[in-house]
Formats: C-alpha cells, sequence, structure tokens
C-alpha cells in the first residue's frame, strides 16, 4: 500500500521549499508582502514588508520578485538546486509562466523581472496552491510584525 499524500515527505520533490504572498487592503491600497524559505538542513528565512500602495496582484508580484530574490542569496548552488515556490496567486502565476501574447501589458515590468530572476534558477518550479493551503505565509504577511529578515539558518 502506497503512503499516504499527508504523510509525504514535503522535501521529497525539492531541496528547498519556498512560498510567497500579497495583499493589498483595501484593493487598491496599502500592500503588504511576505516569503519564506526552507531547506531539507533547517535552514529558515522569513521575509516581510510593506511596499507602499497599489493593488493586490502588485502586491502579489512583488512577493513573487522577493521570494526570487530570497532563493537568490540564500540557496547555496542555487543553479543547481531543485526549489520548488508556491504562490496562491493564479493571476501573477499564470502572467509569468504564460504566453506573452495572453500576459497582462500592466504587469508587464514585474513579469521581466520574475524571468530575468528565474532564468538564474533552473532548478525552480513555481506552483500555484488554492489559499488554504498558503497558511503559514498568508499569517505571516498579515501578522502586522515587520520582520524584513529573519534567518535562523541552523
Amino acid at each position: 500500500m502506497p503512503p499516504s499524500s499527508k504523510n509525504k515527505d514535503p522535501f521529497s520533490d525539492a531541496d528547498w521549499l519556498a512560498w510567497f504572498d500579497g495583499s493589498a487592503k483595501p484593493n487598491p491600497g496599502q500592500c503588504n508582502l511576505a516569503c519564506i524559505l526552507k531547506g531539507k538542513n533547517n535552514a529558515l528565512y522569513r521575509h516581510t514588508t510593506s511596499i507602499g500602495y497599489g493593488d493586490s496582484s502588485d502586491a502579489e508580484y512583488q512577493a513573487l520578485l522577493a521570494a526570487l530574490q530570497l532563493i537568490t542569496d540564500k540557496v547555496p548552488d542555487v543553479d543547481r538546486t531543485k526549489v520548488l515556490l508556491r504562490g496562491d496567486s493564479q493571476v501573477v502565476i499564470n502572467d509569468v509562466l504564460g504566453p506573452d501574447h495572453k500576459a497582462s501589458a500592466r504587469l508587464t515590468h514585474y513579469r521581466l523581472q520574475a524571468r530575468s530572476l528565474m532564468a538564474a534558477l533552473p532548478g525552480l518550479t513555481l506552483k500555484w496552491v488554492p489559499r488554504h493551503k498558503n497558511t503559514e505565509v498568508d499569517a505571516l504577511m498579515r501578522s502586522n510584525v515587520d520582520i524584513k529578515m529573519t534567518d535562523t539558518a541552523a
């Protein structure tokens, strides 16, 4: 009998796991973002910040960019490492992964930055997850605690 997916090792498909989330309150309004990066070696990085005024797409895309930069800065041998990055914004994930002719013109500058960062991460997989499965980074983003960067790497 195969093991239950609930008991599956979260690192079975990647060396590092990452999540991103952004929010605008109201929408448009004050934007906040958060990202989390976890390594098999118990390394843990968290980043959250307020980014000014915008809408939810601005916040989510800037959260993606922050996560990609965190991965670039913190993952050793990033060009040879598998990283699974998850977010709950279908708009942003579909925009950055989709064909240019279907992309949002208003989000072009974000898409170009994200694709540039992603080009240096050949082992990166970007995946959409439902909001109810993005709870840890969502709670961090909504926490009103200005963490900026917490480095708890072992």
